[in-house]
């Protein structure tokens, strides 16, 4: 099922802009109607690009600095990979009202997982068999390179590929998974907050991609978390930037109860009938000494809820 964001409503604050354009493209499982994303392929991979809910009146053109770009119809388009790792901007731009959108796409390096390193940066060990068969679970093929020069390069409107880099110590380059549909879940929180009066141009992500390697490091038992494919976050709200969760509930302090804020709004979300695509994890987290509360969203394509104080 495509990922669909319902319309834009208006924010109550100059902190935050949407950044939609005036139509929506469909690209993999997603549909998006932001002036950028990250898409995520293997080298030489073929996507279809398609313009949906268009005016009449619109024409449609797309650019491509590399790869191979091929016109189908009036409003889709495949575009072939390079064969080789690094980023390749799409350019979808509506010619009549001139609002363009830019696909970031990063061509990943490949993995084959017979070794527990890519390129000196330690991945670790994937189950080879996925969870209950589930192929979200699947091994990933690949992973997107991370360097000083690409990781403040926005992949949505309100995030950058270096926040979702996990923890580990290493020189550069490192690697990383994120999902389109985990970028386009983030942007609906962010917008549900403002729409509920919560004023915030981003989210923390607290952690992001954490390599089976790292996971395992910091005590982490679970072999299929969500952070292990790129389709999990930890966030909290931190307008702030103390590195806490804002008092979202106004009672002076920074509590689960906060979370629990931050978790109502997600769910109040998950009850309309064109969240069906964004569901998944939705785990609340108390403070500890170390760090402040925060809530956990993936996109794995069932429910899941947990409380931990």
């Amino acid at each position: 099922m495509p990922v669909c964001i319902p319309s834009a409503v208006a924010a109550p604050s100059s902190l935050y802009d949407p950044q939609r354009v005036s139509f929506t493209v469909k690209v993999k499982d997603a549909l998006n109607p932001y002036e950028v994303l990250g898409i995520y392929v293997m080298p030489d991979e073929t996507i279809e690009l398609e313009c949906v809910f268009t005016d009449s009146r619109s024409s449609f053109t797309v650019t491509a600095q590399a790869g191979k770009l091929e016109q189908h119809a009036k409003e889709r388009w495949e575009w072939q990979a390079p064969h080789e790792q690094g980023m390749y901007p799409l350019t979808v731009n509506d010619t009549t009202t001139n609002s363009t959108m830019t696909l970031n796409v990063f061509v990943m390096v490949p993995f084959s997982h017979h070794s527990e390193k890519l390129n000196g940066y330690r991945i670790g060990r994937y189950q080879p068999k996925p969870f209950k068969n589930n192929p979200v679970y699947n091994r990933p093929q690949g992973f997107v390179e991370v360097t000083l020069n690409n990781r403040d390069v926005p992949v949505s409107p309100h995030f950058t590929l270096g926040q979702f880099l996990g923890k580990q110590t290493s020189e550069y380059p490192k690697y990383l998974l994120v999902r389109e549909r985990l970028l386009l879940k983030l942007e609906m929180i962010l917008e549900a907050l403002n729409h509920e009066g919560i004023a915030t141009s981003t989210l923390h992500i607290m952690s992001g991609f954490r390599t089976p390697f790292y996971n395992h490091s910091i005590g982490n038992r679970t072999t299929y978390s969500r952070h292990l494919y790129g389709d999990a976050a930890d966030i909290f709200v931190d307008v702030n930037e103390d590195n806490y969760m804002d008092d979202l509930n106004q009672d002076g302090k920074s509590t689960i109860a906060d979370a629990v804020v931050l978790r109502d709004i997600v769910e109040k979300r998950a009850r309309e009938t064109w969240y069906q695509p964004f569901v998944g994890g939705l785990g609340i987290y108390g403070p500890k000494p170390h760090r402040g509360p925060f809530v956990h969203v993936d996109v794995r394509g069932f429910k899941a809820r947990w409380m931990k104080p």
